[in-house]
């Protein structure tokens, strides 16, 4: 297995993710975020980069069954029904729904990986279910993709990413080639004793909780909440294409 990990999506090209099983990482919150929705039984998410596509696609929907969601500089995008903090997307809000969802780092992640042979949504909250799924596609080209911050390394996913790395390392019987993003990552998570603390204590972290999400922090800590691996297929999430380990 050929094994690799980006530090953002600056970082990764439509020629790196082609042919490759692709885990696009936002720990903070976008992965999180699109993890709980699918939990709580949203009907399909719809990942776009930017807000004008966002509305754009909007008019072509149907108003009372979709729903917009997203962020910029961490806030709620004026217009739109919801933001990108996880605890918004209660089954009450968002079951049986259309979820345009667009923000400023974890869906560019997910449309700059638009060539890849599949796209997994990873974070802490379905760490081991994501793993489990990966190994069990016998996948040869595997990328670890970071959301980052707007260009630059964000802690909380480079060590999600290295759990991610050192998980699939550990379970495959393969023998993995990893690249110097990936080692670092690996190396990284496996003197991490404490998560909590690493999502706290980074840029990001610190930057949510002075909005006002710290409850976001300790949500999206969480190992293993769920089992369920969000599935990317031509640019929509489905119920049908959520895994359940």
């Amino acid at each position: 297995m050929e094994l690799s990990l980006y530090t953002h999506p600056s970082d990764f090209s439509e020629t790196q993710a082609k042919g490759k099983v692709v885990v696009a990482v936002d720990v903070l919150r976008a992965s999180s975020t699109i993890v709980q929705a699918c939990e709580n039984g949203v009907e399909r998410i719809i990942p776009l980069a930017s807000v004008e596509d966002a509305t754009k696609l909007l008019s072509t929907l149907e108003r009372k069954k979709t729903l917009l969601g997203g962020e910029r500089e961490g806030m709620q995008i004026d217009g739109f029904d919801l933001g990108n903090s996880p605890l918004e997307y209660a089954s009450k809000t968002v079951k049986g729904k259309t979820l345009i969802f667009s923000t400023s780092n974890g869906t560019v992640a997910i449309t700059r990986s638009a060539s890849a042979k599949e796209i997994v949504l990873g974070c802490f909250l379905n760490l081991s279910a994501v793993v489990s799924h990966v190994i069990s596609s016998r996948a040869k080209k595997v990328a670890v993709l970071c959301a980052g911050d707007l260009g630059r390394l964000s802690l909380e996913d480079f060590v999600c990413g290295g759990y991610l790395v050192d998980r699939i390392v550990s379970g495959t019987r393969a023998t993995a080639a990893l690249n110097d993003g990936a080692v670092a990552a690996r190396t990284l998570a496996l003197a991490i004793g404490d998560v909590g603390e690493v999502v706290r204590n980074s840029f990001h972290g610190r930057r949510l909780a002075e909005l006002g999400f710290g409850g976001d922090l300790e949500f999206c800590s969480r190992i293993d909440k769920y089992g369920t691996v969000p599935i990317v297929v031509d640019g929509r999430i489905s119920l049908q294409n959520c895994h359940r380990r």
